[in-house]
């Protein structure tokens, strides 16, 4: 919502509204003219592939109407844009902690699913692009619901490795970004004993650079579909 209110603040659009798949069972009213449909998620699981879509009638992420052109952008966690955000995060930790970036390991944290690879292969994806811009020592993952597992993962940690952020790789606060990495930190911390430095940066998907991100999104979907 709050990105939502800084977009249409910009007013470089006509109109800015959001939708919630699991509260909102309908199509929302949609305006007259070019619709982009920005999917808040971090990969391209069920809801963007299939839900989305569905409750849009979209065919290969575009639907062209009388008096209407939807169109879909990428979601969130795989857009080319996003690793930019998640260095600038670590980049943040380390300015504040006294490190310099190429002296860390960052970690990139997902939700992971042992049913379901879209939320490893966008993480993976991510990883690979921060790692291409070869700011930081070293760039790893680990998930909350997959292995790796962010609790194991800490436990195989050496006492006397690089300092550790962690940058959650997750849409927004919730029990996920505010509760189950800080609890595997504390955890480990109290299992352990361990002094090695963790430092955790929260959620990417509440940055405000985010609405930059999508405001290119639109562009870059615009562009590819206007090619069609």
């Amino acid at each position: 919502m709050q990105h939502a209110l800084t977009l249409q603040q910009s007013n470089r659009y006509g109109h800015v509204d959001v939708c919630f798949l699991v509260r909102d069972h309908v199509t929302p009213n949609l305006p007259k003219g070019e619709v982009f449909l920005l999917p808040f998620f971090m990969s391209n699981g069920y809801f963007v592939t299939r839900r989305v879509p569905d409750l849009f009638g979209l065919n290969e992420g575009l639907r062209i109407c009388a008096d209407r052109q939807l169109y879909q952008c990428d979601a969130l966690g795989i857009d080319p844009e996003l690793a930019g955000i998640i260095s600038s995060m670590a980049r943040d930790v380390c300015a504040e902690q006294g490190y310099a970036p190429a002296d860390i390991h960052l970690v990139l944290v997902a939700h992971g699913s042992e049913k379901s690879r879209a939320s490893a292969e966008a993480t993976y994806l991510q990883q690979k692009t921060v790692e291409s811009r070869k700011e930081f020592g070293k760039v790893s993952v680990a998930f909350l619901n997959e292995a790796p597992f962010l609790d194991k993962w800490l436990y195989d940690q050496p006492e006397d490795g690089s300092p550790l952020v962690l940058v959650g790789l997750f849409a927004a606060e919730g029990p996920h970004a505010t509760e189950d990495v800080p609890g595997a930190i504390a955890k480990w911390r109290k299992m352990t004993g361990s002094k090695l430095p963790a430092h955790y940066a929260g959620a990417v998907g509440t940055r405000p650079e985010i609405v930059k991100l999508i405001q290119h999104s639109i562009s870059r979907c615009a562009a590819k579909f206007r090619r069609i």
